[in-house]
């Protein structure tokens, strides 16, 4: 959040860095109020930014840079999946989080009507808000609100289904076959990069076509499945709602993997495993979600550990240090005296952003957002 100060009085300008809807809002007062935060960017900010007047502001996409002279910039990337804050002051610069690549820019599609400012604030509020309050205890409340969001989500896709199906790339490439030029019909000029050759063109808009077909048919599957979850909700409303039973999730073990290695449970809601080979590594690996834990040392050939969490379970830092302890100790086996005082950097990553190389036998992964651990050994 930065504050600016103005003749009419302070005006705040709201950053929210939120993963799949990033946004910036102006505000004449402070919507919500937030701990004091000690970031690295925070403080790069207080101390080159502080008492700086805004020079210029001007806007790439959802790209914004405001200058506030001498060099003194700052870069918002407003990008669902990319967003960051990069601060640039006397010659240095931080970032919120380590810069991505900026995707390519996609196709430009029709607007909607506008909101208005106060929609937009409302809106923004809403979603802060969601999820914070308890749940309603009424099942019928509970399964309607459930019904609403399958609705939201199968209009999206629908959109969604609509406008890749009128990507006109087929087409494009049929007609540059034909004619063998880069003229093509005004509406279809965005589609062609006139800097290239006839050939890559072709290339590129059959190769374009054969993903954006790929698309279609994942997305229709996603359709498909909210209608089906869409009857059964209406199914369950038309009858009697009776207040479904909780189910006590069973104990993650290695034979559920078919694998082999080691178990630690540190309680009932959170268990590490990890492998004895690459291929139970890999068999570990595909069996956890997307917000279980991933252990491993840096530059280390060896096993793999993932602690099996429940999705809203925190993981607190002395369990943390628990599991690396106890990872390193199976790593290091009978040498573990050897290494006693000496430091391991132990990457640790949500299951999430690590993914197996396709093809390879010693069970290597690329992986990213990743932290890295120092631990010291006792």
């Amino acid at each position: 959040m930065l504050g600016f100060y103005s003749p009419e009085g302070v005006l705040w300008l709201w950053i929210d860095l939120n993963a799949v809807r990033p946004c910036l809002l102006p505000w004449t007062e402070v919507p919500l109020r937030l701990p004091q935060a000690k970031s690295p960017l925070n403080l790069f900010l207080r101390a080159h930014f502080r008492d700086r007047v805004l020079r210029n502001v001007s806007a790439q996409g959802c790209v914004i840079s405001l200058e506030f002279g001498d060099g003194n910039r700052l870069e918002l990337r407003l990008i669902p999946h990319v967003r960051n804050i990069l601060a640039f002051a006397d010659g240095k610069q931080i970032a919120w989080q380590k810069p991505s690549p900026l995707p390519e820019t996609p196709e430009r599609e029709a607007l909607s009507a506008p909101r208005s400012l106060e929609d937009l604030r409302e809106e923004w509020l809403a979603l802060r808000g969601a999820g914070k309050g308890k749940k309603s205890s009424d099942p019928k409340a509970r399964l309607e609100n459930e019904l609403s969001k399958k609705h939201k989500a199968l209009e999206k896709v629908e959109e969604e289904l609509a406008r890749k199906r009128d990507l006109p790339y087929k087409a494009v490439g049929d007609w540059l076959k034909v004619h063998q030029n880069l003229d093509v019909p005004r509406e279809w000029e965005p589609f062609v990069d006139k800097r290239r050759k006839l050939s890559w063109n072709i290339e590129q808009c059959f190769t374009k076509a054969r993903e954006s077909l790929g698309k279609i048919t994942g997305t229709e599957k996603r359709a498909e499945i909210l209608r089906e979850e869409i009857d059964r909700l209406k199914a369950r409303l038309a009858g009697p709602i009776q207040e479904t039973p909780r189910q006590e999730k069973p104990k993650v073990s290695l034979g559920d993997f078919a694998a082999q290695g080691r178990t630690l449970r540190l309680n009932d809601e959170l268990t590490v495993v990890a492998g004895k080979s690459a291929g139970d590594n890999l068999k570990i690996l595909r069996k956890a979600r997307a917000w279980d834990l991933w252990f491993h040392l840096r530059d280390y050939p060896g096993s793999h550990a993932v602690l099996f969490r429940n999705k809203n379970t925190k993981v607190g830092e002395n369990l943390i240090l628990q599991v690396v302890d106890w990872f390193l100790r199976m790593q290091l086996g009978s040498k573990v005296t050897q290494h006693s005082g000496e430091k391991f950097a132990v990457l640790i990553a949500e299951c999430r952003h690590v993914h197996p190389i396709k093809g390879d036998k010693v069970g290597r992964v690329t992986y990213h957002d990743e932290r890295v651990l120092i631990y010291k050994m006792p």
